[in-house]
């Protein structure tokens, strides 16, 4: 990643930064930084990290981080505006408990019990940009991802040797709207 910031133009709008309104609503900050290749790609790299609860004693936890490296087709030419496609490559790594969430099968272990574990993916989307001008825009993205996750299940939630190890293959969906700014 850093050879490709070193070797790109430092033209206007080479760069931008961008912010997950949907992931961000999940009380996960998480900031993407992506830069331009040539006139019709562009590389980058989104993370988002969410320490807390940071007490290992809480019941409810939903602790991960994720990184996602990606890049993307811009059609009209030129990058942050109109139509594109890109592929995607993903990890997480998580620490969940006491949930009530089932997203997509995925999470029915940690309804009970702890579950902490590593997932793995790779993908394609597709979106649109639009320019609000000084740099600023709207992107929206949706594509989808085919996971596998390898973790373990406990029975505290902060304690214990692990009671099961378990493998699952997901495909799981994506959809993002990104506030950008490009540089």
């Amino acid at each position: 990643m850093l050879g490709l910031i070193v070797a790109v133009r430092g033209d206007a709008q080479s760069f931008s930064l961008s912010n997950n309104v949907v992931y961000s609503a999940t009380l996960t900050p998480n900031l993407g930084f992506e830069t331009r290749v040539d006139s019709t790609w562009t590389v980058g790299l989104w993370g988002g990290f969410r320490p807390w609860p940071t007490d290992d004693k809480a019941l409810r936890k939903y602790r991960h981080l994720s990184l996602d490296l990606y890049t993307r087709k811009w059609t009209r030419g030129t990058p942050w505006r109109g139509f594109y496609y890109g592929f995607d490559a993903l990890w997480i790594h998580y620490n969940l408990s006491n949930l009530k969430l089932n997203y997509f099968g995925m999470f029915g272990d940690a309804r009970h019990r702890r579950m902490q574990g590593n997932l793995y993916g790779g993908g394609s989307f597709a979106g649109y940009a639009w320019d609000l001008g000084s740099g600023f825009g709207v992107d929206v993205q949706t594509g989808v991802d085919l996971s596998w996750t390898r973790y373990r299940v406990y029975d505290c939630v902060h304690c214990g040797a692990p009671v099961a190890r378990k493998n699952k293959v997901y495909l799981l969906p994506k959809a993002a709207v990104d506030l950008v700014y490009s540089f």
